[in-house]
């Protein structure tokens, strides 16, 4: 297992080289002046210097060359949109932001995914199997910014139940972590029943069944862990997610995290904050899959054995 973990953690350092190099060379090739709306009508000179204090006076070789260095230092670079603001500060302050939603949101996604699957899988063909069949192709196919708008003229316009758009109170969660859970939630719901299926149809679920267990210890015991390896594979991906935000819910809840922070640095040409984000997300959801590959071992020793190659 201790040899898997390492190969993997040598492919995800590979494949984070892979895409800051492909990211960096794709923005520094980009068309457009990243300092442009900051020189304005300056003298010539002037804006030299403020070419050279961001080092867009190098060839894009050698600037290349010197990000990549700071960046085994941990340094994510200036933002050159907002003077002296460095790119580790703006993940400091924004990310825990877009984390707390994105926790919540992904709480209520695996908790009511989980249960609505099973029961939906355990009562298959039967009335509460359809109807949740149905509100999960519902919610799948409607796209999230949809139940946003939805949910912010209902629930905060028409009956004022909660605020529309901002942040700061408890209040400001209720909307965007509603609007951030529901498609998640269809998504678990739909793969926890198919698992839940394709388990309860195994001949270890016939023995159990043969030796007198009860449905409820045949639920607890062995149908429940089994089935969670379809809910393994996609909380991975998911808790990377949290971190980068919405990029659009963030926008129409008015919501300072990163997801917002990143929407305007691409319409702001802030060619640090893009490639800093980008390394960042890119490094949470490499983690984020060498973590799922070490809980398979755990949800299912089966896999662990096969990883090990023992027997």
């Amino acid at each position: 297992m201790l040899r898997f973990i390492l190969k993997r953690v040598g492919f995800a350092i590979l494949t984070l080289f892979l895409i800051i190099t492909l990211t960096f060379f794709l923005i520094s090739a980009a068309p457009g002046d990243p300092i442009a709306s900051k020189v304005g009508q300056m003298p010539e000179q002037a804006q030299e210097l403020i070419r050279a204090r961001y080092g867009l006076d190098k060839p894009v070789g050698e600037r290349y060359l010197i990000y990549m260095g700071n960046l085994l230092h941990g340094d994510f670079g200036e933002s050159i949109t907002y003077t002296g603001k460095q790119v580790n500060d703006i993940i400091a302050v924004n990310a825990p932001i877009s984390a707390k939603i994105g926790i919540m949101a992904l709480f209520f996604q695996i908790v009511l995914g989980i249960l609505l699957g099973m029961v939906a899988g355990m009562n298959r063909g039967k009335v509460g199997d359809h109807v949740i069949r149905v509100c999960v192709v519902l919610a799948i196919c409607i796209p999230s910014f949809v139940f946003a708008a939805l949910l912010q003229y209902f629930i905060g316009f028409k009956w004022h139940l909660a605020p529309i758009f901002g942040w700061g109170s408890w209040k400001n969660y209720i909307l965007p972590v509603t609007a951030y859970a529901l498609g998640g939630i269809a998504s678990y719901t739909k793969y926890m029943r198919s698992s839940t299926i394709s388990v309860y149809g195994e001949d270890y679920i016939v023995t159990a069944k043969a030796k007198g267990c009860t449905k409820n210890q045949v639920l607890r015991k062995h149908v429940f862990r089994n089935s969670l390896i379809p809910i393994v594979t996609m909380t991975g991906p998911a808790i990377a997610g949290i971190f980068a935000g919405s990029f659009v819910l963030e926008q129409m809840f008015s919501i300072p995290g990163l997801g917002a922070y990143y929407m305007k640095s691409v319409t702001n040409s802030d060619y640090t904050v893009i490639l800093g984000l980008t390394a960042f997300f890119a490094m949470m959801y490499v983690a984020s899959l060498i973590l799922v590959d070490i809980v398979y071992g755990f949800v299912d020793p089966r896999i662990r054995v096969a990883k090990t190659g023992k027997r």
